[in-house]
């Protein structure tokens, strides 16, 4: 009697929660965008008493060589010299919103460290930047099983270059630098020949690679106001590494492919401030309006993983909820007579998905720098827009 043919063997459904691919760039991205701030924010600094725009010391005569302007848009004027920052800020929002990948956000918060040199109104720099990142995903229902909402945590630290250049009524900024990483990446699976879902989580390293740009006009209202219309542009290009993890349930091993992504953010608005002389000192308050978007550029990074014998599966992650939204930010500078200068700020992002903040903050010292005498000062003519 001839043996019945063998039954065939049904497919294995499975079903996977994973975070990485998408959250984790688009946390990246807002972590790069509110340190941008910080880092390319020019702070207001005295002029050259040679400055046509430079005011009379308030309080009688002075033995410095430099003065606060007489015109808003001029106490950016810079002298020579160095200046060193210290700065940081924390941030969070929404992410990716609806049922597919559920409520989604991410926040963090970091340190920046910035020194750089001015000649005249061009600023040339270096910083370094030290934070940690978490991207927490929505639980999951639209699936056979239902999953559990997971967070990842990372770290990153790096540093870049800077270059600034200020004019009374322009300037413009640009940033370059890079991070190292080390994240988890969690995710959950499910198959057909267990009950419920299974969780794992390891450890990863990645690198970004991050661009941004900060340009804008002045605009005098009056002696004490100047509105600034500006823009911030960011670019980071992220690559996370793979993983392999065992389910005891499928006996195989799942691997959690590489990823790379790239995610572009946009601040378009305008800035309203008030240089307000206190004496010798110098307190800026501000308040600004802008856009805020927030998006991948190109393909949108797949959440998939491989048994290693072309058994795959993705998830869906949702729409991106930061596209566009209203941004809300006030701001406060001190600026002592010695041109250090302490800063605040906070604010907020209002998106469909929900409310974004972003918060701010840190001290700026300068020092060395001769005052440079123009060749129509040394001759004993009044002082030109060159000395600026």
């Amino acid at each position: 009697m001839a043996p019945a043919p063998a039954a065939p063997v049904l497919p294995l459904l499975v079903d996977v929660y994973r975070l990485d691919a998408r959250l984790l760039p688009l946390g990246v991205g807002m972590g790069w965008r509110s340190f941008s701030r910080d880092l390319l924010e020019p702070l207001p600094q005295k002029v050259r008493e040679s400055s046509p725009l430079a005011a009379p010391e308030a309080g009688g005569p002075s033995a410095s060589a430099f003065r606060f302007s007489i015109q808003p848009g001029g106490y950016f004027g810079a002298r020579d010299g160095w200046r060193f920052q210290v700065f940081g800020n924390g941030f969070g929002g929404p992410l990716l919103g609806g049922v597919a990948g559920g409520p989604s956000s991410a926040g963090g918060a970091q340190t920046g460290l910035r020194l750089d040199y001015a000649l005249g109104d061009l600023v040339i720099g270096a910083f370094g930047r030290f934070g940690s990142l978490q991207a927490e995903g929505g639980a999951v229902h639209d699936v056979g099983v239902p999953f559990e909402g997971r967070t990842a945590n990372g770290t990153l630290a790096g540093g870049g270059v800077l270059l600034h250049l200020s004019k009374p009524r322009w300037f413009v900024g640009a940033a370059l630098g890079g991070d190292a990483l080390t994240t988890d990446q969690p995710f959950g699976i499910s198959t057909s020949n267990a009950i419920g879902a299974r969780y794992s989580e390891v450890s990863v390293g990645g690198r970004a690679f991050h661009v941004a740009t900060h340009v804008g006009g002045r605009i005098r209202l009056s002696d004490l106001q100047v509105l600034e219309p500006s823009a911030l542009l960011t670019l980071t290009s992220l690559s996370l590494g793979g993983a392999t993890v065992f389910d005891g349930f499928t006996n195989r091993f799942w691997t959690v492919p590489a990823s790379s992504s790239t995610v572009g953010t946009a601040d378009i608005g305008v800035t309203w401030r008030a240089p307000l002389p206190q004496g010798r000192h110098l307190l800026t308050p501000s308040l600004r309006l802008s856009w805020l978007g927030a998006g991948f550029l190109g393909q949108v990074p797949p959440n998939g993983v491989t048994d290693g014998t072309a058994q795959t599966t993705t998830l869906p992650a949702g729409p991106i909820s930061q596209r566009g939204g209203l941004g809300l930010q006030a701001g406060l500078a001190y600026t002592l007579m010695d041109n250090t200068t302490f800063f605040i700020r906070g604010g907020a992002g209002f998106y469909g998905a929900g409310t974004a903040w972003d918060v701010g903050g840190g001290v700026q010292l300068r020092w060395g720098g001769a005052p440079r005498v123009s060749a129509g000062r040394a001759g004993g003519s009044e002082p030109s827009a060159a000395d600026l």
